[in-house]
C-alpha cells in the first residue's frame, strides 16, 4: 500500500524549501543510519525542464555540506538521482508531481494492472486519461481511480505516447 504524509518528515521540511528556490521539487528523501553510517538518498524533479547531472550535482552540492554539519563524526553517504523512466510511486504525493506522466496502477478493486496518463489528482482519487486496462483490447478515454483501491503504482512509459521525431 502507498503511504501518506512524506511532506511531513523533518527532512523534507528542512529541504524542500531549499531545493524549490533552485527551482528543484523534491519528490523523495530517505535517511537509513547503520552504526556510524548515514545513507541518505534524495530524489529530484526539475520545475521547467527534464532534470539532469547538472541539477542532481547543484543539490548534492547544497546537501552534502548542512548534514555533514549535523552528522559530526559520522560517515554520510549521499545520492542524488532522477525518478528514472519506471519509479515505484511510494507517497501519494507523488502523484500530483507526475501530471501528464504515464503510470501503472495495480486496482484491488479490479485486481488488474491499470495503464494511463495522470490528468488530475485529489485527496481521494487520480483522474486518468488515455487508459488501458491489463488484457483489455481498447482504451478508455477517462477513469478515476480511488486512493484507497491502489494497491501498488509506478511510472509507466509507452513509446507509443510520445512523437520521438518520426
Amino acid at each position: 500500500m502507498l503511504k501518506t504524509g512524506i511532506e511531513k518528515t523533518a527532512l523534507f521540511m528542512e529541504y524542500a524549501p531549499l531545493l524549490n528556490q533552485m527551482g528543484i521539487i523534491l519528490v523523495d528523501i530517505n535517511r537509513v543510519d547503520r552504526g556510524r553510517d548515514v545513507n541518505v538518498t534524495v530524489i529530484i524533479m526539475a520545475k521547467e525542464e527534464d532534470v539532469n547531472v547538472d541539477h542532481c550535482a547543484k543539490v548534492y552540492r547544497l546537501i552534502y555540506p548542512r548534514m555533514e554539519l549535523t552528522l559530526g563524526e559520522r560517515d554520510l553517504q549521499l545520492e542524488v538521482s532522477t525518478p528514472g523512466l519506471q519509479r515505484t510511486i511510494k507517497d501519494f504525493y507523488e502523484f500530483t508531481l507526475f501530471k501528464g506522466k504515464r503510470v501503472r496502477i495495480y486496482d484491488t478493486e479490479k485486481q488488474a494492472w491499470i495503464s494511463g496518463i495522470i490528468e488530475e489528482c485529489s485527496d481521494a482519487k487520480v483522474h486518468l486519461i488515455d487508459v488501458f486496462i491489463e488484457d483489455e483490447k481498447d482504451m478508455i478515454q477517462a477513469m478515476d481511480v480511488e486512493f484507497a483501491l491502489i494497491q501498488k503504482a509506478k511510472l509507466d512509459y509507452r513509446w507509443e505516447d510520445n512523437s520521438h521525431g518520426n
